[in-house]
C-alpha cells in the first residue's frame, strides 16, 4: 500500500471523517487506484505548486494567488449542498452533508465558517475585502468555478461524486503545497491555520466520498460516470492552475512575481 493510500485509510485526527472497512476489496483497490490516478494528474502536481512550495512569492504573485484561491473556493460547499438534491439514497445524503458541516460549523462546538478563517488568513497577508470586491478573476477561474457548480448541481449523482471525489483527494495535497509556500515566505502557523486545518480536513472529506460511493461502483454505468465527474474536475483544475501560474510566473510574457 502506498504512502498516499495510507493515508487516506489512516487519519490521525479523532475529529476527521475516517473510511468505512468494508469487507469488498475490490471496490477499495479500484477506488485506492482512482486516488493514485487522482494524485499523479498535473492538475495535482502542478509546476506552478511545486515552485511555489520551494521558492514562494513576492508580495504582488502572492495577492494574485490567493485573490484568485478566494474566487476558486468562495461557493463550494453551497455546491455540495446541492448534491444532495440528486440523490434518494439517504447514506449519500449524509455524507454529503458531513463535508458541508465541516465547511460551516456544526452551531455548537464549531462556530466559526471555514470562509471566515480564510477571510482572516486574506486580511492577515494584507488582502482587503475592498481588494477582493475590485478584483476580477481569471477566465479560467471563473470556468472552474461553473464548472464545479454543473458537475456538483447539474449532473448525475454519479458523476458528481466523482468530480467531488477529485476535488477532495487532490486538496490535501494542493493545501499542502501551498502551506509550505507559505511558511518559506516566513509567516507564522498562526496566519496558516487555515492551510494546515484542511491538511487533515480534506483527508476526511475524500472519505466521507469513499463511504458513499462505494457500493454502487460495480455497475458498469455508474463506474464511467464517476470516472467521467473525476476527469471533468481534474482538468478544469489543470487549466486553472496554468492560468495562475501564467499571471504570476509570466510564462511566455516575462513577467515574474517569484
Amino acid at each position: 500500500m502506498s504512502e498516499n493510500i495510507r493515508r487516506f485509510d489512516q487519519t490521525s485526527s479523532p475529529d476527521v471523517r475516517q473510511r468505512f472497512l468494508i469487507a469488498d476489496q475490490e471496490a477499495k483497490r479500484y477506488l485506492d487506484g482512482l486516488i493514485e490516478r487522482i494524485l499523479a494528474h498535473r492538475a495535482v502536481e502542478h509546476p506552478f505548486l511545486t515552485r511555489y512550495a520551494q521558492k514562494g512569492l513576492n508580495k504582488e504573485g502572492e495577492r494574485k494567488l490567493f485573490s484568485e484561491c478566494f474566487y476558486f473556493f468562495r461557493w463550494l460547499p453551497f455546491y455540495i449542498a446541492g448534491m444532495a438534491n440528486a440523490t434518494r439514497d439517504e447514506l449519500i445524503m449524509r455524507e454529503l452533508l458531513l463535508n458541508v458541516q465541516d465547511e460551516v460549523g456544526d452551531g455548537k462546538t464549531k462556530l466559526t465558517t471555514h470562509s471566515t478563517i480564510f477571510n482572516q488568513f486574506l486580511h492577515d497577508i494584507g488582502i482587503s475585502a475592498q481588494d477582493i470586491e475590485t478584483y476580477r478573476p481569471l477566465e479560467t477561474t471563473t470556468a472552474l468555478n461553473e464548472g464545479i457548480r454543473k458537475l456538483y448541481t447539474e449532473s448525475h449523482i454519479m458523476k458528481a461524486l466523482g468530480a467531488l471525489y477529485a476535488d477532495e483527494t487532490m486538496s490535501a495535497t494542493m493545501v499542502s503545497k501551498l502551506n509550505d509556500g507559505l511558511k518559506t515566505q516566513g509567516y507564522d502557523e498562526k496566519i496558516r491555520y487555515f492551510w494546515m486545518l484542511h491538511m487533515e480536513a480534506e483527508v476526511g472529506h475524500s472519505n466521507s466520498v469513499f463511504n458513499a460511493i462505494h457500493s454502487y461502483i460495480h455497475d458498469p454505468g455508474n463506474r464511467a460516470q464517476f470516472e467521467a465527474g473525476l476527469m471533468e474536475f481534474l482538468n478544469l483544475l489543470e487549466a486553472y492552475w496554468d492560468g495562475v501560474d501564467r499571471i504570476v510566473y509570466g510564462s511566455g510574457s516575462g513577467q515574474n512575481l517569484a
